[in-house]
């Protein structure tokens, strides 16, 4: 697949990832304002129905809500003069936690480390009533300094409000290897979902 060559005032670089709901490009500022290397996701173009865009407006606004040194923070966003709903997050240049530990052979005391880092992010998102709901590996990647970031709230649920949006497509949010029971069983998600996806 071709790459857009440019997004409202980002020059896309290379092709990060992509999922069910949307996908992420390496992107560069390209307006001359200054320049910045960001994570650009994009709303894949046969969601633009009105359930899945408010879904990705929902990720957006739990960004917008997160601060949290370990939490990959969000820059912007908006909709392209083409029609490109998108938004704009932090760069992490970084491996999956996993990854970073076999390879660099870390301690159990230096992994220790590393995770409690992520706790700590996830508690905090938990204390804002944030559930992320998809934490697995490649949604934590470890920077070049050694820092872990917590990644991809595209699933993430608001505590307390409803879930209308995945309810009517018939999704069933969750990434199976990673996911606690109640998710295979439907049932309501919560923050224990989190710890268990943790462990």
């Amino acid at each position: 697949e071709e790459l857009p060559s440019a997004i409202a005032e980002y020059r896309v670089v290379s092709l990060l990832g992509q999922g069910g709901m949307a996908t992420v490009y390496k992107a560069e500022r390209d307006d001359g304002e200054f320049d910045q290397t960001v994570a650009l996701k994009v709303i894949q173009p046969l969601l633009h129905q009105p359930a899945w865009r408010e879904r990705f407006l929902q990720e957006r606004q739990i960004l917008a809500s997160l601060r949290h040194p370990n939490i990959a923070q969000l820059l912007g966003g908006g909709v392209s003069d083409e029609g490109v709903t998108y938004f704009a997050l932090e760069y992490v240049d970084g491996q999956p936690i996993t990854r970073h530990c076999d390879e660099r052979k870390l301690t159990l005391r230096e992994r220790l480390i590393l995770i409690l880092a992520v706790c700590d992010a996830v508690s905090y998102a938990h204390r804002m009533l944030v559930v992320h709901r998809d934490l697995k590996p490649n949604n934590i990647l470890v920077d070049s300094q050694g820092v872990p970031k917590l990644l991809d709230f595209g699933i993430a649920k608001l505590i307390g409000i409803d879930d209308a949006t995945l309810t009517q497509t018939g999704h069933r949010a969750m990434t199976p290897s990673y996911a606690a029971p109640e998710q295979f069983r439907g049932e309501e998600v919560t923050t224990a979902t989190d710890v268990y996806a943790l462990g």
